[in-house]
């Protein structure tokens, strides 16, 4: 008689951890949910992954930018930019899966970032970019922080 008590204690402990690793995802979930505009946009060395080689401040084209993680798995994003004299809008949808136990958001089945810190008011990710800023031969990084 024990020996099933045990058992059955041991099973109700592990249900309760699996239960409260849901709830830490779904609050995970939760957080990344809304929209978010761009703080800052870090430029990385690829050789390192911790030399700064430039940082930009979206300047106020770019401050109208939103980034939108919505519950159906779908991403929007309004991205500002100047072009010649006008501030340009370009509206992109995609589909995305975000990956806590991972720490990464794929966005389209091809981009990935990697997810640095994320809070409900804070999203930091790290993607690497298909260009060389420096020009030492290796494609570098882009560390993106944004805000609610």
């Amino acid at each position: 008689m024990k020996k099933i008590l045990a058992g059955a204690l041991a099973l109700s402990l592990l249900s309760c951890g699996s239960d409260a690793d849901e709830n830490q995802n779904t609050n995970e979930n939760a957080n990344l949910l809304g929209v978010w505009k761009m703080q800052t946009n870090i430029v990385i060395s690829g050789k390192d992954n911790t030399t700064v080689l430039h940082e930009y401040l979206p300047d106020d084209c770019k401050k109208q930018s939103t980034y939108e993680y919505r519950n159906d798995g779908i991403y929007i994003s309004n991205d500002y930019n100047n072009i010649g004299n006008s501030c340009i809008k370009k509206t992109d949808t995609r589909d995305y899966v975000y990956k806590p136990s991972e720490q990464k958001i794929i966005i389209n089945n091809s981009v990935e970032a990697k997810v640095l810190e994320l809070t409900s008011n804070k999203l930091v990710i790290y993607v690497p970019d298909n260009y060389d800023y420096n020009g030492d031969g290796t494609f570098d990084y882009l560390k993106y922080i944004f805000y609610k």
